[in-house]
């Protein structure tokens, strides 16, 4: 098994695909970074005792208490600390209510029997701001050349200490484009071509390209929804709509607090800019 620590972020655990939840509570105590052999995560006390189908909306309760899960060829992302369990071969591991985590890959053992989830292949982008952190699933399997560009341009770091310099209540926030003081950045790739996918639409939460009045000029900035915006889809107040890639599957509650700030009209006529500069730190991409 290995370990990667990263930095410590967020809550929930998720699972994608059809979304699992799995109810969490105290602290993994991991030593060794590099191991071959599978690990205890948890005390046996605190084993996992419901997993949660989760669609957004509903969920299925396993009422069950099982004491071990058996993996093969899984990946456990725990948010808090920041690490990954690599369980590569059949291993039996110890998995409890205590943490935060999303589990990725084909299928493991619980009690005695196994459980395969229907999973899909897109990332999550850990975006840390000054107002707390957002998880953003990425629909790479619909919009492969919006999202590629987006995780190219994190993986830079080119985000890192750029601010959210367009807030509106009720639309959007938008940022990757300016730093705090006015200046411009501009994207190394250039502008990338307008990508829609019919099965996408401009839900609360939702991460799109901001562009200017040609449909094939975004480059860097993103906005993300502050409720519904059907106006921003293909037919509404452009013909062409603009590209959808992405949804904030944890940390919503930040996207409200950050469209509620003060704003004001700043450097030269930009307006609906934040009183109080609210900064990217930077954008985290993990991959399944």
């Amino acid at each position: 098994m290995r370990t990667i620590n990263l930095k410590i972020i967020g809550i929930l655990c998720l699972i994608l695909g059809n979304f699992f939840f799995l109810a969490t509570c105290s602290t993994i105590a991991v030593n060794n970074r590099f191991s071959n052999s599978s690990q205890l995560v948890a005390p046996p006390e605190y084993l996992l005792k419901r997993a949660l189908l989760f669609g957004r909306f509903d969920s299925h309760t396993i009422e069950e208490n099982y004491s071990t899960l058996e993996a093969i060829n899984l990946r456990i992302v725990f948010f808090q600390p920041f690490q990954i369990f690599h369980f590569i071969n059949r291993e039996p591991i110890s998995f409890t209510t205590q943490d935060q985590g999303m589990l990725l890959l084909d299928s493991f053992a619980l009690g005695g029997f196994t459980v395969i989830f229907p999973i899909n292949n897109n990332s999550i982008a850990v975006m840390n701001t000054t107002m707390g952190t957002l998880l953003v699933e990425l629909y790479e399997d619909k919009m492969p050349n919006t999202t590629a560009n987006f995780i190219r341009l994190a993986d830079d770091g080119f985000y890192d200490g750029l601010v959210f310099h367009r807030v509106i209540e009720n639309f959007v926030i938008q940022g990757g484009g300016y730093y705090p003081n006015g200046t411009l950045k501009i994207s190394p790739y250039g502008p990338i071509d307008l990508e829609i996918h019919p099965a996408i639409h401009h839900l609360d939460g939702t991460i799109g390209m901001a562009r200017t009045n040609d449909p094939n000029s975004a480059t860097s900035q993103f906005f993300i929804d502050d409720g519904a915006q059907p106006r921003l889809e293909p037919g509404g107040s452009t013909s062409d709509g603009y590209a959808a890639f992405g949804r904030v599957v944890k940390g919503i509650e930040v996207v409200r607090a950050i469209a509620q700030v003060e704003t004001m009209t700043k450097y030269g006529g930009m307006d609906d800019w934040p009183v109080e500069d609210i900064i990217i730190e930077d954008i985290t991409i993990v991959h399944p």
